[in-house]
């Protein structure tokens, strides 16, 4: 998927063309760009904080390792297995379980996608939304209303499904026990064990207002992205291309949600192919300049995953092991955790 959408980015882009748009942009904006997004991580940190209360009153400080090398792992293996890394990095380091820390993450994934989508309902108010997903459809070769269900649709489906699972553990508990009696028996305590651990991380989903606690701080987490975003394509001088500041800043909200939501399509580490091809193709349907979309497209990309990778690595490194060494110990401790790393709470 990466080399296809990798391919479509590169049939329309003029290499040379671009090359001067590298040479030619102003890289000191880049610097409070990665500062905006580092406070994006600070939000989610703090969300985390939320949807982790049940299992604990966890301190910001401890966290934010936690998250720093849940992305730099995510930046680096493909399909988001750096999720399965955070969840085994919470659990070394602060005691939840595993598959309750993976519940959070889930959590956090959900109410990405409905941020995102709430910001985008929110600037379809003085933008065309709708014939920006038409030409997205077209141009990657896929009915626009399937493109457009295929990336809003599974976030309220999933919000209301994991919701669901949280009020009524009792149920799903039952639901789960009858089909674990397909299984054989050795298997079945286990597979209980982690079930319930799973519906232990979703508890945070109980409380409304925790629920909108969850929500409301999901907003200033993609706010302080898009202000990367904003950042980064004033050194690029994307504002040429607009009648008004504001126009560029409802259109890189927009950017900021096309390239993220696509990053869902399955791809190598931090979503390379998907991201450069919708943020490059939201860029010219607002009639930018193919050339300095894709430059501005690369740079802002890799502002995304170098620094963060980089610290990421350094924390690892500072507790003595490595990002290989985490990827291969959470997949190989995916059995049932001990009922004491439940922690507290």
């Amino acid at each position: 998927m990466s080399a296809l959408f990798i391919g479509f980015f590169l049939l329309r882009t003029d290499l040379g063309e671009m090359g001067n748009a590298l040479t030619s942009a102003n890289y000191l904006y880049v610097i409070p760009g990665i500062g905006a997004y580092i406070m994006a991580l600070l939000w989610r940190t703090i969300r985390w904080k939320v949807i982790l209360k049940p299992l604990g009153d966890y301190k910001v400080s401890r966290l934010w390792p936690v998250v720093t090398v849940g992305y730099a792992a995510n930046n680096v293996l493909p399909v988001r297995l750096g999720e399965i890394v955070r969840a085994y990095y919470l659990n070394i380091r602060e005691g939840p379980s595993k598959t309750s820390g993976l519940a959070t993450i889930l959590v956090e994934r959900v109410f990405d996608g409905l941020a995102l989508l709430f910001l985008v309902a929110v600037v379809s108010l003085f933008i065309p939304v709708a014939g920006l997903f038409q030409d997205l459809g077209d141009q990657a070769h896929v009915n626009w209303l399937f493109l457009t269900l295929g990336l809003s649709l599974p976030f309220f489906t999933m919000t209301a499904g994991l919701i669901a699972m949280a009020i009524w553990p009792k149920i799903i508990e039952a639901l789960v026990a009858r089909v674990l009696t397909l299984l054989p028996g050795r298997l079945r305590p286990a597979a209980t064990a982690l079930s319930s651990q799973f519906l232990l991380g979703l508890s945070a989903l109980r409380y409304p207002r925790r629920l909108a606690a969850i929500f409301l701080l999901s907003v200033p987490v993609w706010l302080s992205e898009a202000a990367m975003y904003f950042l980064i394509a004033l050194g690029f001088d994307l504002q040429d291309y607009f009648s008004s500041m504001s126009l560029l800043v409802g259109v890189l909200i927009l950017t900021t949600a096309t390239s993220n939501m696509g990053t869902a399509i399955p791809s190598t580490g931090g979503g390379v192919g998907p991201f450069e091809f919708f943020a490059q193709a939201t860029l010219v349907f607002f009639a930018v300049d193919v050339s300095v979309a894709s430059a501005y497209v690369l740079v802002l990309h890799a502002a995304l995953l170098l620094p963060i990778t980089i610290l990421g690595v350094v924390y690892v490194w500072l507790s003595h092991s490595s990002l290989s060494e985490l990827a291969r110990a959470s997949q190989d401790n995916t059995g049932a955790p001990k009922p004491d790393s439940v922690g507290s709470g």
